[in-house]
């Protein structure tokens, strides 16, 4: 029998819920549950009711939040549409079922490394056909204990080879419903009051166009078969980017985890010369006696940057300035706790190294592929070369994190555009295979990514844009390297993409080093401070340090340690880093918030060389649900420790002054 499924949700949200560790205000979601009752097809939980109804194809009703009464009518939307490369355009309406909805229960795996993997839930499964074309569409509708969304997957399958399916459209909703994108990139959330809605890939895209705003995903080489998703959710009222958190904590590859390492970039690696196993293990050893040994702080990894390689054999270790490979050099780095990091760039690298290993490329039989940057990772023989090399880092050497640098378009990339789409498809899928040799490897995304925060299925870091380091308005070189750094973070993450989670971004570190730009910034004992504060305040999980550490001073490497202890004892409320103040460039205070219902931090800077007044009102920098207490007691974390807490005030709003580029950092804790 031919069925039609209509559904319906039914979202509420009231109390606290926690996902990794982002609080969730409202009722907690609890169990999913699905059943059959008169004809119908539900998924609940305390949140969520979705209803599918009998009929012959699947077309989109409404979504509607329990608590607060609001309801978007979706007007009979279809659940999904192709079109194809002959410009043949056909939707969900025209296909039918061709296998009874099921019912399955899934159980969740407690090793798992992604957070909704570990927990237990339902789904639904049904599969459509299109006979007149070929095509069939497996689709999953999933809902996770705990979740304030549904996902829904589509599998999609041509049976006919002359089928190229250039376009899938995911969502497809009347544009009365005041749906819009809430970020200028590709890969932008789409929202609706408190509702968000997604095709969960950072190279998907919208329009708004004949009354309807779509999302959608386009091949720029029309394929056979593909797999796609999207989320449906709701967040408390007046908490969107913290619901929209919520659910990316517990769907994207690994929640966020801190990755403390040294970067050999500025210091052993740069330009003009290659890295050698002396250098590497001398750095080692200073990290372990002054950070490790002596002030019981270990690194997470060692990561070397451009130069480990031999150029001419490509991606592979220099055996003569590695003669033992890197043994030698991850037996120290296991002395101190620590593993093994690469930098390796799909498109090369750089300047003289890159023409070398193009060079070398191009000799190769058959060669290997390359585009207008350089390799191009969507080549076979490229391709095969660059994922064959870093499975091998994982399996013998240990390497616990990837440094990828420079693919796609470049910097500044707003999306995939049509002459690297394919690129950064192959990107996607070389570091979900490499997931699957090691699930927990660390990757920072570099150059040629946006700020869609679907990235974070894949990767665990993007790049904030802009050019490495540079200086930007007042004060001596270091104040200005600030100035840019988070001027750079402000203008290319915070204003083009709100819902991306500035705790998974790449800043570019703490630089203190002898080439380039750093070597140039003032060694002064209270600059430097304010460069290690406000960074570690930043929350970031990608914890650099571009030091060479013989260029540390006893001051140096106590707060060094004192900011990486206390970014450490707040880990559990990084996830929830959000932008406080005005525009770093233009010489506005500013900084970063993180909350959580026992505790929240606060770090604020002054960019210019004039004392200014910062008003801090608790319910708008904490961004607190509408019934969490405002009135909080604030402590300088500088010299805070278990013994001693330095009182700063107490209050819900308190005017802060801030003498020029001054850097405060606070703890602060809800009034009992």
């Amino acid at each position: 029998m031919l069925k039609r499924l209509l559904f319906l949700i039914c979202i509420g949200l009231t109390s606290v819920t926690k996902a990794q560790d982002v609080f969730l205000s409202g009722v907690k979601p609890g169990k999913a549950l699905a059943f059959f009752t008169k004809g119908a097809l539900v998924l609940k939980n305390n949140c969520l009711s979705v209803k599918w109804l009998a009929g012959k194809s699947i077309i989109a009703i409404n979504e509607s939040a329990v608590q607060n009464k609001k309801q978007i009518n979706l007007k009979g939307s279809p659940l999904f549409g192709l079109e194809f490369k002959d410009g043949t355009i056909i939707n969900s309406a025209d296909f039918q079922l061709s296998t009874t909805p099921q019912i399955v229960q899934i159980k969740g795996d407690p090793g798992a490394v992604k957070f909704s993997e570990k927990e237990d839930g339902v789904k639904i499964l049904a599969e459509f056909l299109n006979v007149k074309y070929g095509v069939s569409v497996k689709w999953e509708a999933v809902l996770k204990d705990n979740s304030n969304y549904i996902r829904q997957v589509f599998s999609v399958f041509a049976l006919k080879d002359s089928l190229k399916i250039k376009k899938l459209n995911l969502i497809n909703f009347p544009a009365e419903t005041g749906i819009k994108p809430l970020g200028v990139v590709d890969g932008s959330p789409m929202v609706s009051d408190d509702f968000f809605f997604a095709c969960e890939s950072p190279i998907s895209k919208y329009n708004n166009q004949n009354g309807r705003i779509c999302s959608y995903i386009e091949r720029q080489e029309p394929t056979v078969d593909f797999e796609v998703s999207t989320v449906w959710g709701i967040a408390p009222k007046g908490q969107l980017r913290r619901g929209f958190l919520y659910y990316l904590e517990r769907e994207r590859a690994v929640p966020y985890r801190q990755m403390l390492h040294y970067n050999s970039w500025y210091d052993l690696s740069w330009a003009d010369r290659k890295l050698t196993e002396a250098g590497c293990l001398d750095r080692i050893q200073a990290f372990g006696d002054s950070l490790t040994a002596k002030r019981h702080i270990s690194l997470n990894a060692f990561l070397f940057d451009d130069g480990w390689d031999d150029n001419q054999t490509l991606w592979q270790i220099s055996q003569k300035n590695f003669p033992a490979g890197f043994d030698n050099i991850k037996a120290l780095a296991d002395k101190y706790g620590a593993s093994l990091g690469v930098w390796m760039s799909p498109w090369g690298g750089y300047e003289q190294a890159k023409e070398q290993r193009l060079q070398y490329g191009r000799s190769q039989n058959p060669p290997f592929e390359t585009n207008l940057h350089g390799f191009s990772l969507s080549g076979p023989v490229y391709s095969s070369r660059f994922k064959s090399t870093a499975a091998k880092f994982v399996t013998s050497d240990g390497i616990s994190m990837f440094k990828f640098d420079g693919v796609g378009a470049g910097d500044q990339s707003t999306g995939a555009t049509v002459e690297y789409q394919t690129d950064m498809e192959s990107l996607l899928n070389l570091v979900t295979g490499l997931r699957k040799v090691k699930p927990d490897l660390y990757f920072s995304l570099t150059i040629g990514t946006w700020p869609s925060p679907f990235w974070l299925k894949y990767g665990d870091v993007i790049w904030r844009n802009g050019w490495d380091t540079n200086t930007q308005g007042q004060g001596n070189g270091r104040q200005q390297w600030l100035n840019y750094r988070d001027g750079q973070a402000y203008k290319n993450i915070v204003m083009r993409a709100p819902l991306y989670p500035l705790s998974s971004l790449m800043y570019h570190g703490i630089c203190i080093a002898d080439n380039g730009a750093p070597a140039k910034f003032d060694m002064d004992d209270k600059d430097i401070s304010d460069e290690i504060w406000s960074f570690f305040g930043s929350g970031t999980s990608l914890q650099e340090l571009y030091i060479n550490p013989h260029k540390l001073n006893e001051a140096n490497w106590n707060c060094l340690a004192a900011a990486i202890k206390w970014s450490r004892e707040n880990a559990d409320i990084m996830p929830d880093v959000h932008w406080v103040g005005g525009d770093p460039s233009k010489g506005d205070v500013y900084g970063f918030a993180a909350w959580s219902p026992k505790k929240a931090v606060l770090t604020l800077r002054n960019p210019s060389n004039t004392a200014k007044t910062y008003l801090v009102n608790t319910r708008e920098v904490f961004e607190l649900p509408s019934n969490s207490t405002p009135d909080y007691i604030f402590y300088n974390a500088k010299v805070n420790s278990k013994e001693t807490k330095s009182y700063v005030f107490k209050g819900v709003v308190h005017a802060v002054k801030l003498e020029p580029f001054e850097v405060i950092v606070l703890n602060a804790v809800p009034v009992k």
